[in-house]
């Protein structure tokens, strides 16, 4: 599935096993680049229930390997130099490239050299409870995540 960009096929990737469509948290509504004389407007999300981060990584730091039983997460980068983990595949996305992550699936992101950020929007019903770290570069494995 792709985004509507003006000419460019900016990627949006969905990551879980055997998931069709009508499943998409979404519901179909991808992210619309405008043109404007002044600049440009992402559309990531609209008129829908969620919650939004904007999630800053500094050089050196990554997040929990973690996954979630019951949301959705999208991440849309807005900066080039993020990695991202999903599954045991490490991605290099670019500015605005977006991937969306589905319950079940183990992810972290790191930033090496350049710091990044991204907004996360979480589909469903965001809680601490959610989130299980797997694996934690501060000794927070198993622990539970502090809003």
């Amino acid at each position: 599935m792709k985004s509507r960009y003006a000419d460019t096929a900016s990627p949006i990737a969905f990551f879980n096993t055997d998931i069709g469509l009508s499943m998409d948290p979404r519901h179909g509504k991808e992210t619309i680049k405008s043109e404007r004389p002044w600049g440009d407007i992402h559309m990531v999300v609209r008129n829908q229930e969620c919650s939004v981060d904007l999630t800053s990584v500094r050089p050196g730091h990554r997040a929990s390997l973690h996954s979630h039983e019951v949301r959705y997460e999208l991440f849309h980068f807005l900066d080039d130099g993020a990695h991202l983990e999903l599954d045991g595949q490490i991605h290099h996305p670019k500015t605005h490239d977006e991937f969306l992550i589905e319950p079940g699936v183990k992810h972290r992101f790191w930033a090496e050299q350049t710091p990044f950020r991204m907004l996360v929007v979480c589909f469903g019903r965001w809680s601490a409870e959610d989130q299980h770290r797997h694996e934690d570069d501060y000794g927070r494995e198993g622990k539970q995540l502090n809003p």
